[in-house]
């Protein structure tokens, strides 16, 4: 019951970062363990809770990695450093409760289902990963925290000092050697890993018997599957929304749009269970082919023309129109896309929601006004996107059009479908 994806998504974990720079992405081992727990977390809430606090961090390591590319280009150490200490304490404030929930809710499950985990191997567990988390947080600052020190240093000395080594000058061999050490920790924790899943794996008639139960208390409820893939369906969209909105650095949308075509089409295969999305998911294949040609045409225009002022000249205008059209062809999909979500919506109002009071026709009426005020502010923000993407030649504050839009429209949709989500968790 997804044991194995949690296994190997940790794996992910305890491979340290090098500065800025994580060659092993977090954000992997994050979607494996929310893979993992996917049906598991339905039966215990101590795993909900652990799964909702490792849905943060897949997100938090998603833009950790997106920030790396300007970041590299800045060449400043003292934002390279600002970065790395702002993200080990962020993730450090989610992975603690995450993996103390992941401890206490598999080893409750387990016990139930009979499986035999001895209380040493829980025990070690809990205490080896906060030990590990605040390890890693610790080793991965100390290397930039000799930018800090040694600007301090540098300001107290003479012209004659500046010449002499200071701890700056050993940062390579510092950042060495807390990897080493981060490694050695992580080697540990992954063995105590090791040491409490195995057994759960391997262990057949806990297996069957947690299956047993999540059949008979998930499958068979066709309610709570139908709330379940709404509303994740709903979330993933909220977070399409967010890589929808234009965000340039050197005249490239860091905000990558293909990412949104990955999280579309999760949340229609997800919306499975309530219609069938089978054209919505091939319309989303086209989504993610477009716009990979398009953020692939925008990188090569802004590599090849931009300048600190712009890189829409005589020259370079050819290159805009086709970058700006095939960005826009992105935004039209995309709209198509909302359109195929809000008909999902209606179907699910129609077939799963009933009224509280006896004017059923008019409750659900309004629900139904909801969805096509949130598909057609969805279809403005695509419009506008679109648009504005044209109109940069004018003024550069078209560039910003595109983020307050489907930044409004993303905290918008996440409104509008959390209480529609309310309404279907009342049938549960």
């Amino acid at each position: 019951m997804g044991y194995g994806s949690i296994l190997i998504g940790i794996a992910f974990l305890f491979v340290p970062s090098f500065g800025i720079y994580d060659f092993i992405p977090d954000a992997i081992g994050y979607a494996l363990l929310l893979i993992g727990l996917s049906k598991t977390a339905q039966l215990n809430n101590d795993l909900q809770n652990s799964r909702k606090y490792f849905r943060y961090l897949f997100f938090l390591t998603l833009a950790k990695l997106l920030l790396i590319y300007p970041l590299s280009g800045l060449n400043d150490e003292m934002t390279q450093m600002l970065y790395v200490f702002f993200f080990a304490i962020a993730e450090t404030v989610f992975l603690v409760p995450a993996f103390s929930n992941l401890c206490e809710g598999s080893y409750y499950l387990s016990s139930r289902a009979g499986c035999s985990v001895s209380d040493r191997a829980y025990s070690d567990l809990k205490l080896v990963s906060k030990i590990f988390i605040f390890g890693r947080a610790i080793l991965a600052v100390i290397p930039e925290l000799t930018v800090l020190a040694n600007n301090a240093y540098r300001e107290e000395l003479t012209v004659e000092e500046l010449n002499k080594p200071t701890i700056y000058d050993s940062k390579y061999i510092i950042t060495f050697a807390c990897i080493a050490l981060s490694l050695l920790i992580g080697i540990v924790f992954y063995i105590l890993v090791m040491r409490y899943f195995i057994p759960l794996i391997k262990d057949k008639a806990s297996y069957s018997e947690i299956k047993r139960r999540y059949d008979e208390e998930i499958t068979s409820n066709q309610a709570k599957r139908v709330y379940n893939s709404v509303n994740t369906a709903s979330l993933l969209f909220t977070f399409a929304s967010v890589f929808m909105a234009t965000l340039y650095f050197y005249g490239w949308d860091i905000l990558i749009d293909v990412i949104a075509a990955a999280l579309t089409t999760a949340g229609f295969i997800m919306l499975k269970n309530v219609v069938n999305t089978k054209k919505a998911v091939i319309l989303s294949a086209v989504f993610a082919v477009v716009t990979a040609a398009a953020s692939g045409f925008e990188y090569y225009t802004a590599k090849t023309y931009f300048t600190d002022a712009s890189y829409i000249t005589s020259a370079s205008m050819r290159a805009y129109i086709i970058s700006a059209s095939a960005k826009a062809a992105g935004f039209l999909i995309f709209s198509s896309l909302i359109y195929y979500f809000y008909r999902c919506l209606c179907i699910t109002v129609k077939n799963h929601i009933k009224s509280p009071t006896f004017d059923e026709e008019g409750y659900k009426n309004r629900l139904y006004k909801k969805c096509r005020v949130l598909c057609g502010a969805g279809i403005a923000a695509c419009g506008i996107s679109a648009v504005s993407g044209f109109l940069f030649s004018y003024s550069e504050l078209f560039r910003f059009a595109g983020l307050i839009c489907f930044g409004a429209y993303a905290i918008y949709l996440y409104i509008t479908t959390t209480k529609l989500c309310e309404e279907l968790s009342r049938f549960i």
